[in-house]
Parts: C-alpha cells; sequence; structure tokens
C-alpha cells in the first residue's frame, strides 16, 4: 500500500491532513537524517562479480547480464570489448553499477616490461621505468623488494615459475616509498587512461603470508602481527592515495575465518583510512582442499557472519564456491554426501543472516565447477528471493545440541544449521518453504509448513504466508523495549518520557482502531528497530528527530483521552 493511499485513508477517517502529515514524519521524516548514512534497499541479495583474463572476449550481449550485478571486476583490457567502452555500454543499462579495474598490491612481476599498459595486471615496472618519475624498480629501486634471511628475494610460489625466470616478487609493502611508488604506477597506467574505472581492485593485501603462499619469511616482517600490521599501512596509504585522484579501492584481504584476521578487516574499517570494499574469497563454503566443498567448522563460519555485520564504513564482498558444477552432488569435509545446490542455499543463507540491513553494505557471489572466475553466472535465487528488510539481527536456538540460527524479515525467515542433523525446527508461523526447485513456481503453489527438518550445512528460506497481517499489542518477540529500541524512544531517550507515551496513546486510540492504521504501524515497527539503533549512536541527530516528531506529539496531545495516556507504561512500547 502506497503511503498516498494511505493518507486517503486517514483523511476519510476524519483525521485530515494535518494528522497525515504528522504521521508520515513519524515514519519517513523521523527517519531522514539517518537516510543519508544508509543504502537504500532495492533487493534482498546485492551481488558482484569478478571476472577475469581466462574468460572468453565480452560481446554486445553480455552488458545486459553484466549489469544485473552492483559490483564489478575487470582486467582493464576488456576496456574495448563491447563497442568502444565496456564500461558505458553497461553502465547504460544500470547506470548505478560500480565498476573496478584489477592490479596487485604488495607484489610485481619481472617480465612484463614490454606489455603495454592496457594488458598488464600489475605495475609492471622490472627494469623499465614506463614514465615513473621513481624509475623502475629493479634498476633504481632494489631497496623495496622483501629479502628472506639469505638476502634472497621472496616471491609467491603459485605465481612464479623459477625454471622460466619468471617471478612475482613480494615488494615491500609497508614502506612509505613503495605505497607511493604503487599509487603513482597506477594513476600513469589506470587513472590517466581512457579505460580508467570507479576504482581499483587490489589483489594480495592478505593478513598472513601463508595465504598467497611465499618462498621464505622476510626478514623485515617476520612475524604474522608485523606481517598484518605493515599490510594494513598498505592499504591505508594507497586507499589515501587513490581517494585523492577520486578513485576507490576494493582490497582482497580474506581470512575473516580467524581471529587475528578478523581482527585487521576491523582495524582497517575503524581506522582513519579504509578500503572502500573488503574482499572475503573464502565465505562458508569453499573449494580449497580434497573434498568437493569444505564447510567451515562453526566458530570461523560464525565469525565469517559477525566481521559483515560489524563493517561501518566499508562494503563487505563475501564469495563462496565448491568444486562441484550445478545438478553435480560430491563429498565434504565431514564426509557426508554435499550437493551444489545446497552448497548455494548454505551460503546464500549464511549471508542473509549477517548482512548489515541497514548499511546495505553486503555483497554476495557464488561460483562452482573450478570456473576460476572465468564466466558470466547469474542464479534465479539472486532475484527471486524476495524477503524485504530484516527486522534485526540473528538469533540462535539449540536443538538436541546443536545450534540452530535465524533471522526474521519482513516477508519471511532464513534458517541455517552449520552443523549437526535436526528432526524439527518448530516455525513462529505458517509459512511457505522455498527451494532451488520451487524457486520459479506459483506462490500458491508452494505447501504451508509449520516446522521443518534442517540437516547439518543447510539452509532453509521460508516466505509468510500473509505479511501484511496486521499487527496486534501482545506477542513480546514485537513489543518488549527490552528486544528492540524504536525511533521515538531512541530521540526522547527514554521509554516512559512524556512525549513518547503521548505517541504510544495516539497510537493505540486513532491507529490500532482501523486496518490502515494498523498497517502504518506495522510498517513503523518493522523499518524503525535498525534506524533506532543508528540513532541512538548519533546525539546530534536526535533534536532533529525529535523536531520533526514534534507535530505528531502536539497533535496527540490535543486528541488523546486522559485514559488512553495513562495505560502507556514501560512495557508498552
Amino acid at each position: 500500500m502506497k503511503l498516498s493511499s494511505y493518507c486517503g485513508s486517514i483523511s476519510n477517517a476524519g483525521l485530515g491532513n494535518a494528522t497525515c502529515a504528522a504521521v508520515l514524519a513519524l515514519l519517513v521524516g523521523a527517519a531522514s537524517p539517518l537516510a543519508a548514512q544508509t543504502a537504500a534497499q532495492g533487493k534482498t541479495i546485492q551481488t558482484f562479480l569478478l571476472y577475469y583474463g581466462g574468460g572468453p572476449a565480452l560481446v554486445a550481449s553480455d552488458a545486459a547480464k553484466l549489469a544485473k550485478f552492483d559490483l564489478l571486476d575487470f582486467d582493464r583490457f576488456r576496456y574495448n570489448q563491447i563497442r568502444s567502452n565496456t564500461w558505458a555500454a553497461i553502465r547504460a543499462l544500470n547506470p548505478k553499477v560500480q565498476i573496478y579495474l584489477y592490479e596487485d598490491g604488495p607484489n610485481a612481476y619481472n617480465n612484463q616490461d614490454a606489455l603495454p599498459a592496457m594488458s598488464i595486471n600489475a605495475i609492471g615496472r622490472y627494469n623499465v621505468s614506463r614514465g615513473h618519475p621513481m624509475g623502475s624498480l629493479n634498476g633504481d629501486h632494489p631497496e623495496l623488494y622483501l629479502l628472506d634471511s639469505g638476502g634472497n628475494r621472496i616471491y609467491s610460489t603459485v605465481y612464479s615459475n623459477p625454471a622460466a625466470d619468471i617471478y612475482n616478487h613480494l615488494m615491500d609493502f609497508g614502506s612509505a616509498a613503495y605505497q607511493s611508488y604503487w599509487v603513482t604506477a597506477v594513476k600513469a597506467d589506470i587513472i590517466d587512461q581512457p579505460w580508467v574505472a570507479d576504482g581499483i581492485f587490489t589483489d594480495n593485501c592478505v593478513a598472513f603470508p601463508a595465504q598467497v603462499g611465499y618462498s621464505a619469511t622476510s626478514v623485515k616482517y617476520p612475524t604474522d602481527a608485523a606481517f598484518s600490521a605493515a599490510m594494513n599501512s598498505f592499504v591505508s596509504a594507497i586507499a589515501t592515495g587513490l581517494h585523492g585522484y577520486g578513485q576507490k579501492l576494493w582490497c582482497n584481504k580474506g581470512e575473516t575465518r580467524s581471529v587475528d584476521g578478523g581482527a585487521a578487516w576491523l582495524a582497517l574499517d575503524a581506522g582513519a583510512n579504509p578500503p572502500d570494499v573488503f574482499l572475503e574469497e573464502g565465505a562458508f563454503a569453499v573449494m580449497w582442499g580434497g573434498w568437493a566443498v569444505q564447510f567451515l567448522q562453526e566458530s570461523e563460519w560464525k565469525r565469517q557472519i559477525d566481521i559483515m555485520g560489524a563493517l561501518k564504513n566499508s562494503k563487505v564482498t563475501m564469495i563462496s564456491h565448491t568444486q562441484l558444477s550445478a545438478g553435480q552432488s560430491g563429498s565434504d569435509n565431514f564426509g557426508n554426501t554435499v550437493s551444489f545446490w545446497q552448497t548455494l542455499w548454505y551460503s546464500l543463507g549464511s549471508y542473509l543472516l549477517g548482512k548489515n540491513d541497514v548499511l546495505g553494505n553486503a555483497y554476495f557471489m557464488f561460483h562452482g565447477g573450478n570456473d576460476d572466475y572465468s564466466k558470466i553466472v547469474w542464479y534465479d535465487e539472486y532475484d527471486k528471493i524476495d524477503l524485504g528488510r530484516a527486522l534485526g539481527s540473528y538469533t540462535v536456538t539449540t536443538i538436541g545440541g546443536v545450534n540452530i540460527y535465524s533471522r526474521e524479515f519482513e516477508k519471511g525467515y532464513v534458517y541455517v544449521n552449520p552443523t549437526g542433523n535436526v528432526a524439527s525446527v518448530a516455525l513462529p508461523q505458517a509459512t511457505r518453504w522455498l527451494t532451488h526447485d520451487n524457486l520459479l513456481s506459483a506462490l500458491d503453489s508452494i505447501p504451508v509448513v509449520s516446522a521443518i527438518s534442517l540437516d547439518g550445512h543447510n539452509a532453509a528460506v521460508l516466505l509468510k504466508t500473509d505479511p501484511s497481517a496486521p499487527i496486534e499489542p501482545g506477542p513480546a518477540s514485537d513489543f518488549t523495549p527490552a528486544s528492540r529500541c524504536f525511533i521515538a524512544t531512541a530521540a526522547y531517550g527514554s521509554p516512559m518520557a512524556k512525549d513518547v507515551r503521548y505517541l504510544r496513546a495516539f497510537r493505540d486510540q486513532y491507529l490500532l482502531t482501523n486496518k490502515p492504521g494498523r498497517w502504518f504501524t506495522e510498517q513503523y515497527y518493522r523499518l524503525s528497530p535498525p534506524l533506532a539503533d543508528e540513532l541512538r549512536a548519533h546525539d546530534d541527530w536526535r533534536a532533529i528527530v525529535r523536531f520533526a516528531l514534534s507535530p505528531l506529539v502536539a497533535l496527540s496531545k490535543r486528541l488523546v483521552s486522559g485514559e488512553t495516556f495513562e495505560k502507556q507504561t514501560v512495557d508498552r512500547p
């Protein structure tokens, strides 16, 4: 129901346009100071795509496929594959898409001197300066190479081929000199070029050297702690440099499964110069190891979910993957049978549990079959799962020693089981159990259930049968102030503030007594808690919200009865 339609209903009820304006202030006006700080929520699942050199050349029809994603990361040589400007072709269909170009971070190759700037994916200045004012790396700055205890240059064992004299060297990323060199090289190779996009995707900004696999331990950064601190210095410095040129930074950092790795993310996010986007390349379920799927231990899985929700200043992109192709089955690291679609839904459910639904800063990607980011893959789940806004953070229920994680949304619920099997999980209301097999079916053909079974490493997405059912006072989960804080309470500082009590009395006497009023009250209680959480953290916004609410407060004082006002106690938010 549109707000304009609701205003008509209010006027017809005899309360007039002044009441309509005041009521709208409660939901819209009161939230407006927060709106500038939060992302607009257009869909439940926000998506991104990494598409690298191994994939086929882009063609005109790919523009529409790519435009469906929110964030894209390319090699710069893709620039003119769709007409004369690939980026423009995609943006013509989705002006909001953000496009990043790949660039290695702390590493430099020794075999790219002859390549044109459009064809490289690193700073590529071994013996040739390529116009860099500081000269070349090998010829002019050998001090910028990290060395082992024997004085040898360290290199990535994965991306080097010593037999062919090809090395991907680890540079002194913690030094101000290399940080400046890197930013200047990126300016020359990307920012000053016609293929410049919205930002730079920087690889290997890892917390620990083991994440990449290097030939030896650095003398300068011999411990994980020293390495991580230097890497955070690198990310912060290049973020500052890129921002100075109007570019964003998306860094591939990973390792949110560990305590120290997660702490590195949080430290950057809370710092003075955080990256615009983080990447976790191994989220929830991964293809690494000798299994079709490796599921993370519950403690590691939960840490990843909590990191997603904790980031305040950066976006977070989470990749899950499997060795299976669509429709295939195999074995996981616990010795259980696992399918491709199970893995996708488990990963999606995990993402939905943890994403910050106030900031709207979380994005998801899934791939399988060892495609190595070489395909444009869109799953129906991305645009068919529509749950609306989350109504709070996730909760945990223990059933037979197994923790079941769940989260309520406006239109449904998400349940995830990261460990053992559970025969029956009772649901809070009748729902329709959405699966990959019935995703495209007519809604009324999906059976209604009141309980589900949920095996380990599975997720369930459930749709409420009547998400617009009117709210009635009573259930503690809906109305207890200890469980949720609402905008008005946050603005005035207490659920027993006199003006808050008058607003509740207005609700009881005028809104809950008719269907449009109950609909409006429901929307307020659904949208209010996450906004109130942000409001409580910003004292300077509270006066603005109180001013926005003042017309409705004044009207409430004039209209409500003394009896209704006296009923407003602390247990009636």
